[in-house]
């Protein structure tokens, strides 16, 4: 399929799936941002008075991993079984099915952009400075997206010959909000195996670079960065050709 078609599919599909999302809801988009603010209080509850009392500007601070772990925890739950629930388009011979999950990633990318910024002016109304290095969000944005497509795409295609992998994946997320630094710091694990851990987690990174270009209005580490840019490309690419390499067989399974 050219390019330009290929692009024009991707956006349509995109723009379909975020109007589908919560129609029945009688509120709509706004229920997707009540799970973070009900997680967020929650959480501010119970950590704030010994783990956060450590950590300047702790509201600010929570709110930014709990937005960007419940963006990634409901974007690639989503997709799991997006291939079958549509399988009229996984069907189609020539119908490209990495578009189906590409376009439901980006559908889900808005209510992280509406969500980062909600953090934004909530660290302006908390007194926090703003300086240039919020500029570079956009860029965290990107890397975000890369590793949601990336392990949507292994998902959902693992979802159409083992449909057991929805409840792992369910069991795997509710022990990832331990090891992603979202109601504590890196130090409140010292020097132990849990530290690395966390550093191999590319939340954890994610996460803390928001809180450095928002909360300490300074820019993150290049090098960081860098890195993170080229493990998650790699894994996308890892992840689309794992996708495409079955995607003949989707059809008589799902």
């Amino acid at each position: 399929m050219p390019t330009r078609k290929y692009l024009n599919l991707l956006q349509q599909l995109a723009i379909t799936q975020f109007k589908l999302k919560d129609q029945s809801a009688f509120l709509g988009f706004i229920w997707s941002f009540l799970n973070p603010l009900v997680m967020l209080g929650i959480l501010f509850v119970l950590f704030s008075v010994r783990t956060g009392e450590s950590i300047e500007h702790y509201a600010v601070y929570l709110l930014i991993g709990v937005v960007q772990y419940t963006h990634f925890a409901n974007s690639t739950s989503r997709s799991i079984t997006l291939l079958r629930s549509m399988k009229g388009l996984t069907a189609d011979a020539i119908f490209p099915k990495e578009v189906l999950v590409l376009s439901a990633v980006i559908a889900d990318s808005v209510e992280l952009l509406v969500s980062m910024m909600i953090c934004v002016l909530i660290a302006i109304m908390s007194g926090i400075v703003l300086s240039g290095a919020i500029l570079l969000l956009p860029f965290v944005w990107m890397l975000q997206l890369l590793l949601v497509s990336s392990v949507s795409l292994v998902l959902s295609c693992l979802y159409v010959f083992v449909r057991d992998v929805a409840h792992i994946y369910q069991a795997f997320l509710r022990v990832l909000i331990f090891i992603t630094p979202i109601f504590y710091d890196m130090s409140f694990l010292g020097d132990g195996a849990g530290r690395y851990i966390l550093l191999l987690n590319p939340l954890t990174h994610l996460i803390n670079f928001s809180r450095t270009l928002i909360i300490e209005g300074r820019p993150f580490s290049v090098e960081a960065s860098m890195v993170l840019l080229l493990a998650s490309s790699l894994l996308l690419f890892c992840s689309f050709k794992i996708f495409k390499h079955y995607e003949p067989t989707f059809a008589e399974n799902v």
